[in-house]
């Protein structure tokens, strides 16, 4: 059980010149000292090892893209990512500005020239994190008098022991907190972020089932859960609606 949390974001950083990326870890770890935000940054030097992370079911809450890449450029990887996640903020840092009119489609947040304008990437970062709180991002709920955060992007399934709530997380975290699986079920539907549920004992984020069978459901860490028979007609029209919407 958990006596507090403090809300993480998270970041990567996708370029293959390695010194913007040591550049813009640099500075995003100087605005979490200054501005007392904790910060998580993964740095990737290639499009492919950033979507082989997505691959796995990782999420980030900012994304910094640049846009010509070998192999996989920007605005592929942005493409992939959005097809698993409609919600990370994408931000572009690049010398090629002709390719504006493309990005549209991926719906960047911002775009940054380089040579970076680090005042300008501060006021960028700042707006990120802003819309980052405002927004339908994070489960919250109270323990021990103190009120909690998880990303809704950690969270793997909800599972109901009665009263008591566990929340499993991809990390293998568990976390638990008095409450009914129906009161969330309600506070899940209200949002941007789908899960499934699937049992009167499970709900689901839908981001991390790896593949529905008639009776049960495989998650990306190798987990099965199991479909109550009376919701498995339900659970696959709801599947391949969420599907289509993304």
């Amino acid at each position: 059980m958990i006596k507090g949390a403090v809300l993480m974001i998270k970041v990567a950083i996708c370029d293959d010149d390695k010194s913007i990326v040591s550049e813009v870890e640099n500075r995003l770890e100087r605005i979490g000292r200054e501005k007392l935000i904790n910060i998580s940054i993964e740095a990737f030097y290639s499009g492919e090892g950033l979507n082989r992370i997505y691959e796995l079911g990782e999420y980030y809450d900012i994304i910094y893209l640049d846009i010509e890449m070998t192999i996989m450029d920007g605005i592929q990887v942005a493409k992939i990512i959005r097809e698993k996640d409609k919600y990370a903020i994408i931000i572009y840092i690049s010398s090629h500005e002709e390719y504006l009119i493309q990005l549209f489609e991926v719906e960047p947040f911002r775009f940054i020239k380089k040579p970076i304008d680090f005042c300008l990437f501060d006021k960028y970062f700042l707006e990120a994190y802003n819309k980052i709180l405002r927004e339908d991002m994070y489960f919250q709920f109270e323990f021990n008098r103190n009120n909690v955060k998880i990303p809704y992007s950690d969270i793997m399934y909800f599972e109901s022991h009665g009263r008591c709530i566990s929340i499993i997380q991809k990390d293998g975290k568990e976390d638990k907190f008095n409450s009914k699986l129906n009161s969330i079920e309600k506070i899940t539907e209200k949002g941007k972020h789908p899960f499934l549920r699937i049992h009167q004992s499970y709900l689901v984020n839908f981001h991390y089932i790896k593949k529905i069978c008639f009776s049960k459901i495989e998650l990306y860490n190798g987990k099965v859960l199991y479909i109550s028979e009376e919701r498995q007609k339900d659970i696959r029209e709801k599947y391949s609606q969420i599907l289509k919407g993304f």
